[in-house]
C-alpha cells in the first residue's frame, strides 16, 4: 500500500499520509479548517491540495458536506458511494451555475447591441 505514496512529494505527500493515518473512515474526517491548521496554510490552498491528490495520484479521499462532514481516507463501498454521490451533485450544481451564466450573458450581450443598433440610429426610420 506504501507505493501509492511513492511518487508525492512534499505537503502533498504529508496531507495524503495523514488522512490515511488518522482520518482513515468518514467517522474520524477532518474538516478543511482543521487540515488547513493542521499544516498551517489556508482553507482554499487544503481544497485545491487534496483535490490535486484526488485527480492527479488518483487516491481514495473523500470528502462530504452531510452529517460527518470534512475529508476522510475511504475504506469501505459505503464510503467511496458517498463520497462519489457527493461529487456528483456538486458537479450538477456547477453545471446549473454555468448554464445560469451562459443565458445571462446571452441575454446580456443581446441587450448591449440592441442598444447599440438604437444609439447607431439603425432602425429607427
Amino acid at each position: 500500500m506504501k507505493t501509492q505514496f511513492n511518487n508525492l512529494e512534499g505537503i502533498n505527500r504529508e496531507i495524503a499520509e495523514y488522512l490515511k493515518d488518522y482520518c482513515d473512515g468518514i467517522s474520524h474526517s477532518i474538516s478543511n479548517e482543521g487540515l488547513a491548521h493542521k499544516f498551517d496554510i489556508d482553507v482554499r490552498t487544503v481544497r485545491n491540495l487534496v483535490a490535486n491528490i484526488i485527480a492527479k495520484y488518483e487516491l481514495p479521499i473523500g470528502s462530504t458536506s452531510k452529517n460527518l462532514s470534512g475529508i476522510f481516507w475511504i475504506k469501505t463501498e459505503d464510503e467511496f458511494e458517498i463520497a462519489h454521490r457527493e461529487l456528483i451533485s456538486r458537479i450538477k450544481k456547477l453545471s446549473k451555475r454555468a448554464k445560469g451564466v451562459r443565458r445571462g450573458w446571452q441575454a446580456w450581450k443581446s441587450e448591449i447591441e440592441a442598444e447599440q443598433l438604437t444609439l447607431s440610429g439603425v432602425g429607427s426610420e
